[in-house]
């Protein structure tokens, strides 16, 4: 399996910051990225059929399912730092 870029900004922001509201990760991958929500729901949807990111009520809270070490191992691109 091939991470996206895309992916990994969402991952990487789960690493940081543990466990946070869908609503969280909007506004962060916005102010990081200038991504908008519909932007960051499809990826997080994405990252959840690939069994990366856990989704659960209440809140819509995601936590990450694979460390940054097994991600690394999925991908050949280099992990962003922000």
């Amino acid at each position: 399996m091939e991470l996206s870029k895309s992916a990994l900004r969402v991952m990487n922001q789960l690493w940081e910051k543990g466990e946070l509201p869908a609503k969280t990760l909007c506004g962060l991958l916005h102010e990081q990225c200038g991504w908008n929500k519909n932007t960051t729901y499809t990826i997080l949807n994405s990252c959840v059929k690939k069994g990366l990111i856990e989704r659960r009520e209440p809140g819509f809270l995601c936590r990450p399912l694979v460390g940054r070490e097994e991600a690394v191992s999925y991908t050949h691109l280099t992990l962003p730092t922000t």
